[in-house]
């Protein structure tokens, strides 16, 4: 929770809310938070759709953060963005709104904000955030609507794989919630799966575990693909930048979404996984690239251990000094991608073409990214559990203890977190 400054002497009146009812066909009867979502929408933007939490109050709800800009407001103090916290309250969404704004010159935990008020908002009825152009800001609408879009089509699963099994899928106006069973002997670790929504959009999901298998030989998981977005994920370019389907690469010769005489409708398209053994079925490009990240990963981890075990083996007592050196050495580590290990990828997809090497390269540096970032994360954690327990609670600073007990991978004082296995 963001620390509050009594010194902020805006008034409640700085933002006007009013209601303005809609109108929907459905009404709950009782608390269902499956059937609701929040919608905002920013003007010229594209709505954010959020799932509405089972809390019964602030603080078993959620909230979300909207970054804006305030480049050209006319006060000395500008906002950063707007806060909202929300929950189920009956059958309706209490919902309380915040002005947040950076004091300082860089984003930290001295943001500031200034409450509003809290609304009850039921079905049929938007708030909507206005006034807000002293700030240079544009007003913000929010509705409690249906979490199933009205007139959804059910999309079409292509499945470029033979041992996945597509059991059920469902849909809100946020995402697809895919069920897919693995009826193979080996673990999955990462799948592939694009999006398309038939008005020529397009988003691809490259989806694998922080650590471990991501489907278990013979087991079931639910997967949640986010939908294309208006503005973002325009044409057939996915959100991470990479194509969703580019026939110049031979990953199809028709568009997903065209295949029916020039027709569109929407699809989900399974288009490769990996196992645990480093095999894969579907196409090869997309498999490399999941081999790309993982080895990047991997290679991300033998760096960092050897600068754990080459400070645990040396002179200097543990405790804070070899944390801080230890912390020191991993943030100065090469992020640089090794030739041979972009060659080695190579060597295991001979199909896929030279053209690919670049993206490959970089899904491997953001393999080696997110290792590191990850342990640097887990560690400064623990520094901070170190000097914040007040009451005893905080555990005696030891480099050998805490690597024996989280590897880096999870927070020292919730080892139940941790990874079962690499």
């Amino acid at each position: 929770m963001k620390r509050r400054d009594a010194g902020l002497t805006f008034g409640l009146g700085l933002l006007l809310l009013f209601r303005v009812p809609i109108g929907l066909a459905e009404q709950p009867g009782v608390s269902d938070s499956g059937k609701w979502m929040l919608e905002i929408v920013q003007a010229n933007q594209a709505p954010k759709y959020h799932q509405m939490p089972e809390g019964r109050s602030e603080d078993q709800g959620d909230y979300t953060f909207i970054p804006v800009d305030a480049d050209n407001a006319t006060s000395g103090i500008q906002p950063s963005g707007l806060e909202f916290r929300y929950w189920m309250q009956g059958a309706a969404v209490r919902v309380r709104v915040a002005l947040t704004f950076d004091l300082s010159e860089s984003r930290s935990s001295s943001d500031e904000e200034l409450p509003v008020e809290n609304y009850l908002i039921h079905p049929g009825e938007s708030i909507t955030v206005s006034r807000l152009s002293q700030f240079g800001l544009r007003p913000v609408q929010v509705k409690m609507v249906t979490a199933k879009p009205p007139g959804a089509t059910q999309p079409e699963i292509v499945n470029e794989t033979s041992s996945m099994v597509v059991e059920n899928v469902d849909q809100d106006r946020a995402e697809y919630r895919l069920f897919v069973r693995n009826i193979s002997e080996l673990a999955v670790d990462g799948i592939v799966a694009s999006i398309f929504d038939g008005e020529g959009r397009c988003r691809m999901h490259n989806q694998r575990p922080d650590y471990g298998h991501f489907i278990a030989a013979g087991s079931t998981r639910e997967i949640e693909l986010s939908l294309p977005v208006a503005g973002e994920d325009e044409g057939v370019v996915g959100a991470d930048g990479k194509s969703c389907c580019n026939a110049s690469q031979g990953l199809s010769e028709l568009s997903p979404g065209t295949r029916s005489g020039g027709a569109r409708f929407p699809e989900i398209v399974i288009e490769a996984v990996v196992f645990e053994d480093g095999s894969y079925e579907g196409h090869a490009q997309r498999a490399a690239m999941l081999e790309a990240d993982r080895l990047g990963r991997k290679l991300g981890r033998r760096r960092i251990t050897a600068v754990i075990e080459n400070e645990l083996t040396s002179t200097q007592p543990d405790g804070i000094t070899k944390l801080v050196s230890v912390q020191s050495q991993v943030t100065a580590l090469s992020d640089n991608v090794d030739p041979a290990a972009l060659d080695s990828i190579m060597a295991r997809f001979p199909t896929v073409r030279d053209s690919a090497k670049e993206s490959l390269e970089r899904d491997i540096h953001e393999g080696l990214l997110w290792e590191k970032d990850t342990f640097l994360r887990n560690l400064r954690l623990y520094m901070f559990e170190l000097s914040s327990g007040q009451d005893g609670s905080a555990p005696d600073a030891s480099l050998q203890r805490w690597w024996d007990v989280t590897k880096g991978r999870c927070d020292f004082l919730v080892p139940q977190t941790c990874p079962d296995s690499e």
